[in-house]
Formats: C-alpha cells, sequence, structure tokens
C-alpha cells in the first residue's frame, strides 16, 4: 500500500495512475478550540428578564425562572401559551435554547403560588434571604397540583428544541431544593423521589438537572447544577456541591447527564480578573471536578467585566466548559474514509448526534455518533464513500455535526480549523 499525508491545505489534483498497490490518503486537521464559542449546549449564558446584554458575549443559551402561576390557573388547567410561549419565541429569536427553572417560592418576589391555591395552602413568612413566603409542602392539593404540572409539562413540551434543559424547581427557596434555616420546611425524601420519578417519568427526551443529589436522583438520568459553582464547589466541607455528588456516589453522573448551574454572583465580577481573590475558588479546578457544561453568569453580559483582559479570561473560561470535538485526521482508501473524533473538552454532548459528509453536488452520508466522553476517541468511524463524487479540486467533501435537538438555526461546529484541502470540517 502506498501512503500519502495530505494535509487540510492540500489543493493540488491528485493523479493516481495506475498503481500495483492501493493508494491511501491521509488528512491532518488542527485543532482550532475558539471556533465553538457558540455552540448549543454549552457556555455561559445570561438571564433576559434581569436585563438585556450590553456586551456581546458569546453564548447559545438563556435563562428563566417562571413561577407556577403563570403555568396553571387550575388543578387541570394550564397557561402555557401564555405563560411559557413568548419566552420560548423570544430565546428563539435570538438563536437561543433555553433552561428554565419553574418555582413558587422566590425570596423578595411575589408568591409564585396559583391562584386557585390561594386559601388552601399554609404560607409560612420568612425574613432570610430578603424575605418571602413557603408554602406547606406537605398539602395534599399542593401535591396533586404539582404532580399534574409535570405530568403535562412533559406531554406539552418533552423533546422540545427550544428547551435546552430543565431544572426541576418547584421546591425551595428560589426553586433550589432547600429552604435552609428552615430545614424542617422542606419535604422528606419519600415526596423528593415522587418528584423526581414524576419528571423522570415525564420527560424522556428533554434533559433535566436538580439541585442536590437527594433521595433516589443518582439512580436516575437526571443532571445536577451547583448554583453557588466556584464559591463551595470543592473542597473538604461535606455539603459542598462536589463532595456532596461524591458521598452520595453520583460522582461519576456528569458521563450521562449534564452538570450546570450559576456562578455564584458574588464572585462573578472578580472571578476573572488577575490578580487571585479569596472570595472564589480556581475556576479551572472546579470545572475539571465537575465536568461542568452550562453556567449562568449574568455579570459576563451585563458589564461587569471591568477590562478586556478579563472579558478574555472569561471567554476562556466559557470555552473550558461542556464538550469539544475534534476531528484529528481521516484517512481515505478504496472508497473507505476513516474518521478520528477526539472530544478535546470536559464533558459529553449529551443529546443524540451525527456526522454528516456532503460532497459538492450535494450528495450526503450521515452517520450516527456514539457519546465521546473527555479525552476519548474510540474506534475511527468509517463511510463507504462510492455514492459521492471522486475528490478532486471541483469536488471537495465537508465533514459536519448534526442533532435534532437544537434550534434550526445554531450550528454544531467541529472545535477544528476548516480549511481548504479537499476534505474540509464545518
Amino acid at each position: 500500500m502506498i501512503f500519502l499525508v495530505i494535509s487540510p491545505l492540500f489543493t493540488g489534483c491528485i493523479e493516481t495512475g495506475e498503481q500495483e498497490e492501493p493508494i491511501e490518503l491521509k488528512f491532518e486537521f488542527t485543532f482550532d478550540l475558539e471556533r465553538t464559542a457558540e455552540n448549543p449546549l454549552r457556555g455561559f449564558y445570561t438571564n433576559y428578564d434581569w436585563g438585556e446584554p450590553i456586551h456581546d458575549f458569546p453564548a447559545s443559551l438563556e435563562f428563566a425562572y417562571i413561577p407556577l402561576s403563570e403555568l396553571m390557573s387550575g388543578p387541570s388547567n394550564f397557561t402555557f401559551d401564555t405563560g411559557l410561549e413568548p419566552r420560548l419565541l423570544a430565546a428563539e429569536g435570538r438563536s437561543h435554547q433555553i433552561i428554565l427553572r419553574p418555582y413558587i417560592d422566590y425570596p423578595t418576589k411575589a408568591s409564585g403560588l396559583p391562584a386557585f391555591l390561594e386559601g388552601q395552602v399554609e404560607m409560612r413568612s420568612y425574613s432570610e434571604h430578603g424575605g418571602g413566603m413557603s408554602p406547606d409542602y406537605n398539602n395534599l392539593e399542593l401535591r396533586a397540583a404539582l404532580s399534574s404540572f409535570i405530568q403535562a409539562f412533559g406531554q406539552a413540551y418533552d423533546g422540545d428544541t427550544r428547551i435546552a434543559l430543565i431544572q426541576l424547581g418547584l421546591l425551595g427557596f428560589w426553586g433550589e431544593w432547600h429552604t435552609w434555616p428552615h430545614s424542617e420546611w422542606f419535604p422528606n425524601d419519600e415526596y423528593l423521589t415522587e418528584i423526581l420519578n414524576a419528571y423522570d417519568d415525564s420527560f424522556n427526551e428533554t434533559l433535566l438537572q436538580v439541585r442536590y443529589p437527594v433521595a433516589n436522583s443518582p439512580n436516575l438520568e437526571i443532571g445536577f447544577h451547583d448554583d453557588s459553582f466556584a464559591h463551595s464547589t470543592i473542597g473538604d466541607v461535606e455539603w459542598y456541591f462536589h463532595p456532596r455528588l461524591l458521598s452520595s456516589g453520583a460522582g461519576e453522573h456528569w458521563k450521562k447527564s449534564p452538570i450546570g448551574g450559576e456562578l455564584r454572583p458574588e464572585v462573578q465580577q472578580s472571578i476573572f480578573e488577575d490578580s487571585s481573590n479569596s472570595q472564589h475558588q480556581n475556576f479551572t479546578q472546579c470545572v475539571e471536578a465537575t465536568h461542568a457544561s452550562m453556567l449562568l453568569n449574568y455579570a459576563a453580559f451585563s458589564g461587569g467585566l471591568n477590562s478586556s483582559n478579563e472579558i478574555k479570561n472569561a471567554e476562556a473560561a466559557a470555552l473550558s466548559l461542556g464538550y469539544a470535538l475534534h476531528v484529528s485526521h481521516a484517512t481515505l482508501s478504496n472508497n473507505q474514509l476513516n474518521i478520528t473524533i477526539v472530544n478535546q473538552g470536559i464533558a459529553p454532548f449529551y443529546y443524540p448526534l451525527s456526522l454528516q459528509l456532503m460532497d459538492s453536488a450535494n450528495n450526503t452520508l450521515t452517520h450516527d455518533l456514539p457519546q465521546y466522553l473527555p479525552g476519548q476517541t474510540g474506534s475511527p468511524i468509517t463511510l463507504d464513500v462510492s455514492s459521492l463524487l471522486q475528490l478532486n479540486n471541483e469536488s471537495i467533501w465537508i465533514l459536519s455535526l448534526h442533532s435534532d435537538y437544537i434550534l434550526p438555526n445554531q450550528e454544531i461546529l467541529f472545535a477544528t480549523t476548516p480549511g481548504n484541502g479537499l476534505i474540509q470540517v464545518k
């Protein structure tokens, strides 16, 4: 066999003539992480309810807290058309998928208890966190309403590509699954298991996250969100996020379900400064420990970063989140193209994903991809290319990634320099 190495920059015509042995062509590609800055399902994002961004920070996601009172008006009556659809349409218009969290109790805000439950559910006043009203989660009418809501929510929106993932919410302050320091108000594990199972049964396609690895959550395909990221994420303190994952047996959970959350608000405006700050933990170490894919970071979009260098550091930090699929090389021999893909990121791409190869006449081959863990290359993808136009200067082939779980106007780009050779990467 004759072996030729051809970089993606190769532009000359291949004329092999007659050979006693078949020619194998090898194509080498260059890693380029920066071109993935707006890839779906990864990176930093903001909440548009808190204010329109004033800094054009790369993003494919946005966040929304939604009071349950805007989503249901009766035990079996739901107002998704007015409470959710406008948010989804607005996000889609910005080429963003939405991460959302329904809540009942948000400190400093009016109660999100649906009106039909007012007077039926005991509300407990508290002054911590700015004050609010916490419902009695043992109330049977409330429990029936939550069960009805979760089921209807799944029937209406499971698999909706406008939604990147759903944080379960509903319980606790900010829908964050705690009522600290009033821990006695929070439901027991038996009821948490009911809520977790209800969501798991109702959503078979859309990704889910819950705040803590409680009850049976480590046994379900539900990810976790750390809402104090880089503040109480890593370390030896038992209740910190990563130690809690480890102690619950969920330390490897990121391999099948996404880790996300919020960069702790108190550290957002300082963590990307060049000088160290004892108020926050090391961002890189937190990402490496948790394998986080996406984080709410309002300061990055709202002008909270105070210098161009700080913005640069934040952009690099966002790029360190989630997946980064790179075509390292490809070989062509006897109408077989072998493509080697490696995940240079920190987490997988969690939805189904396919590889597409297209020639200059738009003839297309598609191959479903496995889930690549970080650093994982796996076996090369082999495509029979006999149906494609032969490679030459007038007929190039384009490799691209596709998923049915992103918006039509979004693209999943390889972390690979496109090149201008006979085989190029989109």
